[in-house]
């Protein structure tokens, strides 16, 4: 009876060895088994971080069911933002699930925004070829509708995370949105911001023209009438004629192909023996030719001539 009671004790003490082993091994597997580590958000007036988020305006009046625009703002002077998961939540009770609208300051969107169960999910990042987004500007545009008369929130969680060229999450602050709907109050105007003034271009100064002189008109020079002058009629001194030979004579025939070559004083018969001495033709032209009267060789020579022509009767 000794023995057997002995015997359960010790199989007691293994039993609770065992036991106790088990629940150490499960202890030291738990503890060492790897699981992902959260990035958590950076406190306000954390050090290490350098980039902001706020909404604008950060309380929002508004009567129910009228819709009205968030606007989530990044401060990022300081570090070069190249990624920002952001998550949101909201009371569903109080607000109609809200539209998200991406802003300018980050340009490409990493999978597909979310907006259900009272949570708002989305994730933008700069060009990959950019290095990372520094400045200000808008992140997000939230419109909101609340249903009924209450306040409620847009807050930030902490599984917002900011990257800015390390794998630290750069969040420094976050600033929530407040949301009051009551119908005794005005709305909350939306903030329309305020467009970026044209400027007016300088109008180059156009050059004045100068004006063409006009020609002056001058006077039409009359020309000066000069006197014709008249001709002078000069009556030619009329010169002595010589005075006429003595004895003028008339030769009345002539021979027919020209003037007979005799001497003015022979008779007819001189003249006809002279054609036919020079083979003129036989016929006779009369003509009054007033001649000078011949010389007396040529008297000499017509006598001599007018002894070889046969007298006519």
């Amino acid at each position: 009876m000794v023995n057997k009671k002995k015997k359960q004790k010790n199989n007691n003490i293994w039993h609770s060895l065992i036991i106790l082993g088990t629940i150490s091994l499960g202890v030291i597997i738990w503890y060492s088994w790897p699981r992902p580590t959260q990035v958590a958000i950076n406190q306000v007036g954390s050090e290490t971080g350098t980039v902001t988020l706020s909404f604008s305006p950060a309380t929002l009046n508004l009567e129910p069911n009228a819709e009205a625009t968030l606007t989530l703002s990044i401060n990022a002077d300081i570090s070069p933002v190249t990624v920002a998961q952001v998550e949101l939540t909201y009371d569903t009770t109080k607000i109609d699930p809200p539209t998200l609208t991406p802003g300018d300051f980050l340009s490409s969107s990493l999978g597909t925004s979310t907006v259900a169960d009272g949570k708002i999910n989305f994730t933008y990042v700069a060009p990959a070829t950019s290095g990372g987004i520094t400045g200000s500007g808008i992140l997000a545009t939230i419109k909101v509708k609340p249903t009924v008369i209450g306040s409620s929130s847009l807050a930030v969680t902490e599984n917002t995370i900011i990257l800015a060229g390390t794998e630290t999450n750069a969040l420094k602050s976050v600033n929530d949105a407040t949301i009051i709907a009551d119908s005794s109050v005005s709305p909350t105007p939306t903030p329309t911001p305020t467009p970026t003034p044209t400027p007016t271009p300088t109008p180059t100064p156009t050059s004045t023209p100068t004006p063409t002189p006009k020609p002056t008109a001058r006077p039409t020079v009359k020309p000066t009438l000069r006197p014709t002058s008249t001709p002078i009629t000069r009556t030619p001194t009329p010169r002595p004629s010589s005075p006429p030979s003595p004895n003028p004579y008339t030769c009345p025939e002539l021979c027919g192909d020209g003037v007979c070559n005799i001497a003015c004083g022979e008779s007819s018969q001189n003249c006809q023996a002279d054609c036919t001495l020079n083979n003129y033709s036989t016929g006779f032209n009369v003509s009054e030719v007033t001649v000078t009267p011949p010389s007396f060789w040529q008297k000499i020579l017509n006598w001599i001539s007018s002894l070889f022509v046969p007298t006519q009767n």
